[in-house]
């Protein structure tokens, strides 16, 4: 490269461009004004290298600060969360499962988030959303509020999120559907067989005796497909009950599949659940699959709302803090209130082996994990809008892991399987008379038409009963 100027016996590493003068690392690095290379002072080689320590040493800092966790207790709820020095309030409410209402997404704008500090250290952005009656009995925004020492801190009940009301939905529900649903056709069908056992003469393989059996119960082999696991398990389990099995097949639109296969006709009885995934709430109806009969309901607010109240914020904190994050927000409330309903009538979440998922196209992306930042942005497109069947094992919904789950389709990025169910339910679709049907959640869509033609637009309608 060439010979140090100051150093004329060593190579050079660094060339100065500015000055077009060699230096060794020594000249560099070297702080000795009697020795130092006189370049030094307007070099950018040298400033480079000073920024560079100090960002290192910067970062060093940053790791021994994130080394160090608080514990941060939650009055009166009494849970507690380990965090990083430096993380808010509002990372310790989520972090502890305590439901605070943030729907501006952390910014600080909406003042919801209200905590009252009890004991330790924090420091907080000052804000003017917060009465100077409040802040003498110590009120915080949590998303305002960065902790530095272990904290406890009291929930007012204002910020508390309210539980919903749903005494008696599932009965009034039930009264709503009667003479709607005449032929119930599950997703996934249970099948008990009675099979004959092989013999010399009739000695085809236990798959082929299977298919033979539910060929008889109407179920279209032609189109079967089963899985590998199903197969290692088959043989001890034809035998297990004397040949007589439970088939789970699975309905898709080009083919069905057994999922599996049990000993035994008898499985108890088997549950539907229906999920209304909303922005700002979520409900869901256990469901008697013999009758249609609804057996359970129950409701909560969607974790999610801690990110924010409507779907362009939710498709934000998406891009900044994962989809992951949020899919897992609204999974643990869905789960949670799935427990809730089955604990109300003495059942098994294994017992749910078929599930419909309602809710608008953000929020259907969320839960299942699938990128919804293009819904946002021009031309608005979302990822997908009709789903294939899925398992609640894929799902990661606490049901039997073989479960079918049909999530309704959304045809627009803005127009999502909530306001198609209530087409469907309504069944305006089908009449002649033009009907208007409107949906006003958080997220708000009409549909007009009848039979023959049907026109949807979409508009934030939540903001509208908070004064927005």
């Amino acid at each position: 490269m060439g010979k140090c100027v100051n150093h004329p016996e060593r190579e050079a590493r660094f060339v100065c461009m500015k000055h077009n003068v060699h230096m060794c690392e020594e000249c560099v690095m070297c702080r000795d004004p009697e020795i130092y290379c006189k370049f030094r002072s307007s070099c950018p080689i040298w400033f480079m290298h000073k920024e560079e320590k100090r960002k290192k040493r910067q970062d060093q800092e940053e790791k021994v600060a994130a080394a160090k966790t608080f514990k941060v207790s939650f009055r009166p709820d009494n849970k507690e969360a380990e965090i990083p020095d430096g993380a808010t309030l509002l990372d310790a409410a989520q972090a502890a499962d305590v439901p605070l209402n943030a729907s501006c997404n952390g910014k600080g704008s909406c003042g919801k988030c209200k905590l009252v500090l009890e004991s330790g250290e924090i420091r907080t952005i000052p804000t003017p959303l917060l009465s100077e009656t409040e802040k003498g009995k110590n009120y915080v925004l949590a998303c305002q509020s960065t902790i530095h020492s272990d904290v406890t801190v009291r929930i007012p009940a204002e910020t508390l999120e309210k539980k919903l009301k749903v005494a008696g939905m599932g009965k009034a529900a039930t009264e709503r559907l009667k003479g709607l649903v005449t032929d119930i056709r599950p997703m996934l069908m249970e099948i008990p067989i009675e099979l004959t056992p092989p013999t010399l003469e009739d000695s085809v393989s236990d798959l082929d005796r299977l298919n033979r059996g539910l060929r008889k119960n109407g179920c279209d082999v032609e189109r079967l497909n089963v899985g590998l696991k199903v197969m290692r398990e088959l043989a001890h389990t034809m035998r297990d009950e004397n040949w007589k099995v439970t088939a789970s097949v699975i309905r898709k639109k080009c083919s069905n599949e057994i999922l599996h296969v049990a000993p035994g006709n008898g499985e108890g009885k088997s549950l539907g659940l229906a999920v209304d995934v909303g922005t700002t709430s979520v409900v869901v109806y256990l469901v008697d699959m013999a009758d249609g009969a609804i057996l359970g309901a129950t409701s909560g607010h969607n974790r999610q709302a801690a990110c924010g109240d409507d779907v362009i914020n939710r498709i934000v904190c998406a891009e900044k803090d994962g989809v992951k994050k949020l899919g897992s927000m609204v999974l643990a409330t869905i789960n949670g209130l799935i427990s809730e309903a089955v604990d109300s009538i003495g059942a098994d979440t294994r017992q749910i082996k078929n599930v419909v998922l309602s809710g608008n196209t953000t929020m259907t992306h969320l839960l299942l994990q699938i990128e919804p930042a293009y819904i946002r942005r021009e031309p608005y497109i979302p990822t997908v809008s009709e789903f294939p069947v899925l398992k609640g094992s894929e799902v990661g919904l606490k049901v039997s892991p073989i479960a079918a789950v049909f999530v309704m389709p959304g045809p627009a990025s803005y127009v999502g399987g909530d306001i198609v169910s209530g087409v469907l339910y309504t069944g305006f679709h089908r009449e002649e008379a033009l009907t208007l049907f409107i949906d006003v959640g958080t997220n708000g869509e009409i549909v007009l038409g009848n039979k023959d033609w049907l026109m949807t637009a979409s508009c934030s309608a939540g903001p509208a009963f908070e004064g927005g």
